[in-house]
């Protein structure tokens, strides 16, 4: 991948953001800095980004996805209301690692867990707007 000013700073504004930003989002950062970057621009790059293993692509149940920083194994939390993403830590999924690479013959490098559910924000509007 060769280097470009727009992708580069593309990059930044993900690796800036502890949020799992959207495209959309990222291309709203940025477009008042770099007033001719267009949200095509955006997506194709966070995609070659991703494609080149220097972000995470997180896909959402929607077909959208939010991109993320640590490229290192790690487990993600997504709200099925608002899509919010939010890192989590699996202390036992050691023991379950070492489960696969028996039951399969495998050796893990790598691994993307993502688990669906409503985050506090969601469920404290839906209960408001039901009671």
């Amino acid at each position: 991948m060769r280097y470009s000013h727009q992708r580069e700073r593309i990059f930044r504004a993900v690796s800036e953001r502890c949020d799992h930003p959207t495209a959309n989002m990222v291309y709203e950062q940025l477009k008042l800095e770099m007033p001719r970057l267009s949200l095509g621009t955006v997506y194709r790059n966070l995609n070659q980004l991703a494609d080149a293993g220097r972000l995470k692509k997180i896909p959402l149940a929607d077909g959208s996805c939010r991109f993320d920083k640590t490229k290192e194994s790690h487990s993600h939390i997504v709200c099925d209301e608002c899509g919010a993403v939010a890192d989590v830590h699996l202390p036992s999924f050691e023991a379950f690692e070492h489960a696969i690479e028996s039951e399969t013959g495998y050796e893990l490098r790598t691994y993307d867990v993502v688990l669906r559910g409503v985050c506090e924000a969601c469920r404290s509007r839906m209960q408001n707007q039901a009671g």
